[in-house]
């Protein structure tokens, strides 16, 4: 058999998967006639046309096999139907399965599209009041350390109410303002030259048990914006205190936009704030939003006075053996990790690594109440120069 009577043969076995998949199978029966005459013919050709030309095709298919008919066992029929079905329902699988990833793609970028336009319009909208830069006076004396400032699970858009505690965006936006103060304050007793700000996820309260929806997605939309905007403010206020103010973050598990087991790694509604940061400071020359180096979605390293700090939210990372796991996955001698997630302060040292865990806005909510779990609104001030960590500060923020 030559090449030419091998193509022949296998162009007649390409039409007649497809053409019997519509018209006998009906394994491809919700493939319209013109997508499929596109696939036959390379051309699509209207409907009625091309449902013509398909019927035809059929007629002689029929004949050929007629015409072969009486040289293939009864045995070998059967065999070769069977075969045959199941590559029809093969490629009738793989050809829904790559629309179904198409759609999904479409999707995505759909509502990624409408979170960034919503934002834009937002930041760009004009309602929003004016952050003038204002330098740092000249005549200020800085010293050789610098201020690590955590902005931890603040979980703006949250309500509380109970005998313990009081939470909500306005409190939310009173405690930002007692910890500027202190923050401030510190900075200039210690003469620190910059201001290290690190905002390890759950910033939002988000929707973490459910699917974000129509109903719902204009109050997420709305945690995002509030909270953005409330650390723009933070920042430009740092500003006009320090030298330089930086600011990196991760993102949280109270961010994530579908359940647990099926949300992706990478996409978490924490991500918008720092785009928005990045467009609403860009005329403040002396703060740096996403700073250090982003390693991925759920860790970054940080260098502050050459020491190397790696950043992560916490939820990956409550064990001893996970810290050690950072060390190797950083690839390059760590000094520290900072995490939140378990919304207390901590100091301690895991194998000669110093872990530093900073609490949260939230304070105790019925999630703690239930579960008997006590503790504060606070956050974590420290003080780092060549050496590392010098000394830290617990703000209570209530």
């Amino acid at each position: 058999m030559d090449l030419a009577q091998k193509h022949d043969e296998s162009n007649i076995a390409y039409h007649k998967r497809l053409v019997y998949g519509k018209l006998v199978d009906k394994t491809l029966s919700d493939i319209d006639y013109t997508e499929l005459a596109e696939a036959l013919y390379g051309q699509p050709y209207s409907p009625d046309v091309a449902r013509r030309m398909i019927y035809g095709s059929k007629r002689t298919l029929d004949a050929l096999a007629e015409d072969a008919e009486h040289d293939i066992e009864g045995a070998d029929i059967l065999g070769e139907l069977d075969a045959k079905k199941l590559e029809l329902q093969k490629e009738r699988q793989r050809f829904f399965d790559q629309r179904a990833a198409f759609n999904k793609l479409v999707r995505e970028r759909s509502r990624q599209e409408e979170l960034n336009d919503i934002l834009r319009s937002a930041v760009t909208g004009g309602s929003l009041p004016v952050l003038q830069y204002e330098p740092a006076g000249d005549t200020r004396i800085y010293g050789d350390n610098d201020l690590l400032v955590s902005l931890n699970d603040i979980h703006y858009g949250a309500k509380v109410d109970n005998y313990w505690n009081t939470y909500n965006s306005d409190v939310c936006r009173e405690m930002m303002a007692r910890y500027l103060d202190k923050v401030i304050s510190i900075g200039h007793m210690h003469k620190s030259e910059n201001c290290i700000v690190w905002a390890n996820g759950d910033l939002i309260s988000g929707s973490i048990h459910h699917s974000i929806s129509v109903t719902n997605k204009e109050n997420v939309i709305e945690q995002i914006m509030g909270v953005s905007e409330l650390i723009a403010q933070f920042l430009a206020e740092l500003s006009k205190h320090f030298a330089n103010v930086y600011y990196t973050s991760v993102s949280g598990n109270h961010s994530r936009m579908d359940t647990k087991e099926r949300a992706l790694k990478d996409e978490r509604l924490d991500d918008l704030v720092e785009w928005y940061l990045e467009a609403r400071l860009q005329s403040f020359p002396n703060i740096t939003v996403n700073a250090g180096n982003r390693v991925d979605e759920t860790m970054y390293l940080l260098n502050v006075r050459g020491k190397v700090y790696c950043g992560v939210h916490g939820d990956f990372d409550e064990t001893p053996g996970k810290i050690q796991t950072l060390q190797t996955m950083a690839g390059v001698p760590v000094y520290a990790v900072l995490s939140g997630h378990l919304h207390h302060n901590k100091i301690d040292s895991v194998q000669g690594v110093r872990t530093v865990m900073a609490g949260s806005f939230l304070g105790m909510d019925d999630y703690c109440v239930q579960r008997r779990i006590f503790g504060n609104a606070e956050q974590l001030v420290c003080v780092c120069d060549e050496s590392g960590i010098v000394c830290t500060y617990d703000i209570p923020l209530q």
